[in-house]
């Protein structure tokens, strides 16, 4: 149900209190991610399990893609479809923008399984170990679990910033280029450590790995098309749900698998 203006800038007022409350008291740490269910959520520790027990390496490799493909298709569904939904776009332009991230999400499937193919169990316990700080669940409610990645407090602020401007001024004209570019930055952010990261720790071969760079830079660059397909033309009616829905995807009130159930030095 759409909110008016001064309904959405009350409700936004008590969210952005309450973030400020839990930051004062657990200065907490800022993530930004999607909620992932309990069968993906069981699926990553499983593979986290199964590569610090170690075995045959190229079963697990094939499990270790599997996982981040499927955490990565939630992704797709959290960023992408989701805002589509929201965004009540024509059928035309929904073709086209489903055809621009269908690429991308099929470069980095290929990308995934490039990477992660062949790896040996240290590169793999690397990957595990990443597994289990990408994966955060609810302070109060562990079954409530999310692929999160850690937030600069700067790229933070600069988010919260500019949804606060969304609730407050209607002119969306005035910021529309800083929301394009937040959401861009977010993304980059995400492919920094989905991907770069991962790529940049391995211990893989010159080919390989200017292979996996051309596959990164093929995804951001798409994503980043798909970005200003679905934000250059929208009005203040669709950009206002828009903006309470990535308000749902910043976190703080969480912890990484790692942090809440695995000991320090695992």
């Amino acid at each position: 149900m759409m909110l008016h203006l001064p309904q959405a800038k009350q409700q936004y007022s008590e969210m952005e209190n309450k973030m400020k409350t839990t930051a004062s008291k657990h200065r907490e740490i800022r993530y930004f991610g999607y909620p992932i269910d309990p069968s993906l959520y069981q699926q990553v520790i499983d593979t986290i399990t199964a590569i610090n027990l170690g075995g045959d390496t190229r079963k697990l490799c094939e499990q270790a893609a599997e996982t981040l493909i499927a955490i990565t298709d939630a992704g797709f569904d959290a960023y992408y479809e989701r805002p589509a939904q929201l965004a009540n776009i024509s059928s035309t332009l929904k073709r086209a923008t489903d055809a621009g991230i269908h690429a991308v999400q099929k470069g980095i499937h290929l990308v995934i399984r490039k990477l992660i193919k062949n790896r040996s169990i240290k590169d793999l316990e690397r990957l595990a170990n990443n597994f289990s700080y990408l994966v955060c669940v609810d302070d109060t409610d562990a079954s409530k679990a999310y692929a999160c990645f850690q937030l600069e407090e700067s790229l933070y602020q600069r988010v919260v910033a500019n949804m606060r401007r969304v609730h407050e001024d209607p002119n969306i004209e005035s910021y529309r280029r800083d929301v394009i570019v937040s959401v861009e930055d977010l993304i980059g952010a995400g492919i920094d450590v989905f991907y770069t990261k991962p790529v940049s720790e391995a211990d893989i071969g010159r080919i390989t790995r200017k292979a996996a760079d051309i596959g990164i830079s093929t995804v951001q660059k798409g994503s980043n098309a798909v970005v200003h397909r679905l934000f250059k033309d929208m009005d203040y009616a669709t950009l206002l749900p828009m903006a309470e829905y990535f308000e749902t995807l910043l976190h703080s009130e969480v912890q990484t698998y790692k942090r809440r159930f695995m000991k320090a030095g695992a």
